[in-house]
């Protein structure tokens, strides 16, 4: 029961981050909307899905990662491009699906200790959906107000796949 309606909402914003992706071209890729650069926004979400979804207490950074680079508000002398940024998505959405493979209600509220606090694996997967739908949202609007259109949205899940 908790599986199938976390893995809708992981797909949902699976397909919604492509979709904001997609509706940046390469040239405004390094741009600043809303404040911060988009690729370092984007990079902030799928880093913190890579991060905490799966096992956060023994987490290792990408190789390309360096100090900050997924804190939105500060500079890194590294800036990925689409490219790279795409790349490391894929490997991430991947990686996810992979472990939901995995996974079933009983595994989903097994206890997770990190940061001093026990968390289930649900909460660790709730938290990163609010956190990734949060982004999501700050990022379309900040694309509307700059150009006065928004990237199609998905307000449910397309499919499905078999587990």
């Amino acid at each position: 029961m908790y599986y199938e309606s976390i893995l809708k909402q992981t797909i949902q914003i699976f397909e919604n981050l492509e979709i904001i992706i997609e509706s940046i071209s390469e040239e405004k890729f390094q741009s600043i909307i809303g404040g911060f650069p988009i690729w370092k926004n984007l990079y902030h979400c799928i880093h913190s899905l890579d991060k905490n979804i799966i096992d956060p207490d023994s987490y290792c950074e990408p190789s390309f990662h360096e100090k900050n680079m997924d804190v939105i508000y500060l500079e890194t002398p590294t800036k990925l491009s689409k490219k790279e940024l795409i790349n490391y998505y894929t490997e991430v959405k991947d990686k996810i699906m992979s472990y939901f493979n995995l996974l079933n209600d009983e595994i989903l509220l097994e206890q997770v200790f990190l940061n001093e606090k026990y968390y289930t694996r649900l909460e660790l997967i709730l938290a990163q959906l609010r956190h990734v739908f949060y982004h999501v949202g700050y990022l379309h609007c900040c694309i509307k107000i700059e150009s006065g259109s928004t990237p199609e949205y998905i307000g449910l899940y397309k499919r499905v796949p078999d587990k």
